[in-house]
C-alpha cells in the first residue's frame, strides 16, 4: 500500500510536464506572432523604398536583390547614367618617337585621350587656355639610352618648368601649378640653346606625354 504522499508526489510531477510543455508552446506562439508583425512592417517599409527610387535603376535593381549583379555590371551601369562632367582638362601622349629634335622644338602629342574643354590642339601640341584659373600641368620625357634631353613647360613666352632625362633615369616627369589667363597658350618644346641627342622615345614601354587641368 503506497503512503498517501507519495501518490500525491507522483501526480503532480506526472502533470508538472504538459504544463511546462503548453506555457512553452505559448511563449513560442506568442514570438511567432510578433515575428511576423515585424516581418509586415519590413515590407512596408521596402516598399515604400521601392516607389521613391523608381527613377534609379541602380538601386532600385539593388533592393530587387539581383543574385545576378556584380561590382562590373553596376559599373556599367554608372556609366550609363551619362551625368554631365564639369570642368577643364586634357590628356595625350606621343603615338611614335619623336626623331632627334633640334632646340626650340614644340612637341607635338598626337594621341589624345582627354579633351575637356577643348582646349589642346593634337596638330600644334599646344593648349589654348580655354578659362583662367589655377592649372596643374605635367608632361614627361622619355629619352634614349646614353642620349639626353632638356625640356621646358612654356607659357606664352614664360619657361615655367623644365626638366632633364638620361640613360638609367630615361624617363623624367615634371609638374606645374600656374595661375592663367584666358587665351594663354601653354607647350612643351625642347631646350632653347642646348639641342639634345636622339630620339624622343614614346610606345607601349613608356610614353612621352602632355596633360593639365583646371584646379580652381
Amino acid at each position: 500500500m503506497w503512503p498517501l504522499f507519495l501518490i500525491g508526489l507522483l501526480v503532480s510531477g506526472s502533470l508538472s510536464v504538459p504544463l511546462d510543455l503548453e506555457s512553452r508552446l505559448v511563449d513560442l506562439e506568442r514570438k511567432f506572432e510578433q515575428q511576423q508583425l515585424e516581418n509586415r512592417r519590413l515590407q512596408g517599409e521596402l516598399t515604400v523604398i521601392r516607389n521613391s527610387n523608381r527613377g534609379l535603376p541602380i538601386y532600385s535593381s539593388m533592393l530587387e536583390g539581383d543574385s545576378t549583379d556584380d561590382s562590373h555590371n553596376t559599373d556599367k551601369r554608372l556609366l550609363q547614367q551619362e551625368l554631365p562632367v564639369d570642368g577643364i582638362g586634357f590628356y595625350a601622349y606621343m603615338s611614335t618617337d619623336e626623331p632627334d629634335p633640334r632646340g626650340h622644338h614644340t612637341l607635338v602629342y598626337d594621341i589624345i585621350q582627354t579633351n575637356l574643354g577643348q582646349g589642346y590642339n593634337k596638330n600644334t601640341g599646344v593648349f589654348t587656355v580655354p578659362k583662367a584659373g589655377l592649372y596643374s600641368l605635367t608632361w614627361s620625357t622619355r629619352v634614349e639610352c646614353h642620349l639626353a634631353h632638356t625640356t621646358e613647360l612654356v607659357i606664352n613666352d614664360r619657361i615655367l618648368g623644365s626638366t632633364y632625362a638620361y640613360c638609367g633615369y630615361n624617363t623624367v616627369t615634371g609638374h606645374v601649378v600656374a595661375t592663367v589667363s584666358q587665351g594663354d597658350v601653354i607647350f612643351v618644346r625642347t631646350h632653347s640653346t642646348s639641342p639634345g641627342q636622339g630620339a624622343i622615345k614614346s610606345n607601349e614601354f613608356g610614353r612621352s606625354a602632355f596633360s593639365g587641368f583646371l584646379i580652381h
